[in-house]
C-alpha cells in the first residue's frame, strides 16, 4: 500500500477517483500466451464496438457496474494473493484513468496485461509503460483497424477466427514488424470445429511467410471457468 500513499501525496487524492468496474474475480487465464496461469481479472465498463460474437455484453450495458476508487480496486485484487492481473472489458482504453490503474499495480510488483481491441490510445500509458506491462491487441471486424500510436506498445496480437476473417486481415503491411517479432494468437471463435480448421489454414499461410503463430482455443470455456 506504500505506492498508493505515495501516489496520493504526490498527485493529490488520485486514489479517490471513481472507476466503473463491472467485475473483479480470480480465475485461470483462458486465452493467449498467459493461458493456464492463475490471474486476477478486472473488467472495466464500456465498449466502443459491438462484435456479434461478444460473450460479455453486460460489460457495456450501462448498468452492470459499480464505481470504485483505485484503492478499493487494488485491495480487492490484492486479496487474491496473486501478482498477475488482467485488465479487460469491454474496452479498457475507454477508461480515462487506465494509466493510473496500471501504475498502481506496477508499483506493487504486479505483471499487468491489458486486453484491447486496438482502436483507442491514451498518451499517458507512456508514463507507466514497463517490461511488466503487456498489451494484447485483438483487432475486430470489419476493418481490423489498429490505432497507429498503439502499435509500438503491442506485446501480442490475438485474432478471433470467425467466418469473416481472412488471411489478408492479418498479414498487413502496417503490422508486419509485430507479426515477425511478437506472439501471434489465432483463436477459433467459440472453439467451433470449422473455426479450428480455418485457424490451422491461416497458420500454414503465415508460416509460408516466415511467421510463427499459435492456435489457442478459449481454454477457460473448456474448463468451465469464467
Amino acid at each position: 500500500m506504500k505506492s498508493l500513499k505515495k501516489n496520493r501525496n504526490e498527485k493529490g487524492n488520485t486514489t479517490a477517483k471513481k472507476i466503473k468496474v463491472v467485475e473483479i474475480f480470480r480465475t485461470v487465464e483462458g486465452e493467449g500466451s498467459w493461458v493456464g496461469l492463475p490471474v486476477s481479472f478486472i473488467r472495466l465498463e464500456g465498449c466502443n464496438l459491438r462484435c456479434p460474437w461478444c460473450d460479455t455484453p453486460y460489460s457495456y450495458d450501462g448498468k452492470s457496474f459499480q464505481e470504485l476508487t483505485l484503492e478499493e480496486i487494488f485491495n480487492k485484487v490484492n486479496a487474491f494473493g496473486l501478482k498477475r492481473v488482467c485488465i479487460t472489458g469491454g474496452e479498457p482504453f475507454l477508461t480515462e484513468e487506465l494509466p493510473e490503474l496500471i501504475g498502481v499495480f506496477l508499483k506493487e510488483g504486479y505483471k499487468v496485461l491489458i486486453e484491447t481491441n486496438g482502436t483507442l490510445w491514451n498518451e499517458r500509458i507512456k508514463d507507466v509503460f514497463s517490461e511488466n506491462l503487456f498489451i494484447v491487441c485483438s483487432p475486430k471486424p470489419p476493418s481490423y483497424v489498429i490505432n497507429k500510436d498503439l502499435i509500438p506498445f503491442i506485446s501480442e496480437l490475438k485474432f478471433v477466427i470467425d467466418d469473416t476473417i481472412r488471411f489478408e486481415n492479418i498479414y498487413r503491411e502496417e503490422i508486419i514488424q509485430i507479426l515477425n517479432s511478437k506472439n501471434i494468437i489465432l483463436q477459433p471463435e467459440s472453439n467451433l470445429t470449422d473455426r479450428v480448421e480455418k485457424a490451422l489454414s491461416i497458420q500454414d499461410k503465415l508460416l509460408k511467410k516466415g511467421i510463427e503463430s499459435r492456435v489457442i482455443p478459449q481454454c477457460h470455456k473448456v474448463l468451465g471457468l469464467p
